[in-house]
């Protein structure tokens, strides 16, 4: 089977232009011990500057039989989801992220919240089009940080805004395809 190259099929085939990666929103949520999570859960859909729609493996189990190898489906792994955060002068993501880290376990006594919900939060991060509607949703469900990124400090940094990496463990995600009628509206963010 041959295809003509078809600039006009290609066009239709990329429905209205495609998916831009620049184009998205996210959510944070903070435990209650978090005092400086209301100020970054307000900052963070404009902070938050790369992210990354959650990926899946499913590994497969290999067993044998005479001398073949033979595959199944095995269990479902979630890799770790990482975003990156602008610092404001505030440092109020940053600030929000070490007090729920200490909460999970204490810098100086050592002492930890036990209970899982506790210390574990959903998350949502939205892929959006040029027009601010979603395109497609994710629940990042019961995740914690488990890496908070250093911060460089450099004489030769003129022209920046510092940044840091955050990495999550999750136990599982939700996925909501929406409608093309619903508009993201980052400034309702403010009235969480």
């Amino acid at each position: 089977m041959t295809t003509a190259f078809n600039v006009d099929r290609f066009k239709a085939a990329l429905t209205n232009g495609g998916v831009r990666p620049n184009q998205f929103a996210v959510f944070l949520s903070f435990p209650t011990y978090v005092a400086a999570g209301a100020l970054a859960v307000a900052r963070a859909p404009f902070l938050v500057t790369t992210a990354e729609l959650p990926g899946q493996d499913i590994g497969p189990v290999t067993t044998f039989y005479r001398g073949r190898e033979v595959k199944f489906a095995g269990d479902r792994v979630f890799a770790p989801w990482t975003v990156s955060v602008l610092n404001d002068s505030d440092m109020s993501i940053r600030n929000a992220m070490e007090q729920w880290m200490n909460g999970m376990e204490n810098l100086v006594n050592k002492t930890s919240r036990l209970n899982p919900s506790d210390y574990q939060r959903d998350l949502e991060v939205f892929q959006l089009d040029r027009n601010g509607r979603v395109l497609k949703g994710y629940k990042i469900v019961s995740a914690f940080p488990t890496n908070i990124s250093p911060i460089a400090l450099d004489f030769a940094g003129n022209d920046q805004i510092s940044q840091f990496t955050i990495t999550w463990a999750f136990q599982h995600f939700t996925v909501a395809n929406a409608g093309a009628q619903q508009i993201l509206d980052i400034a309702s963010v403010f009235s969480r």
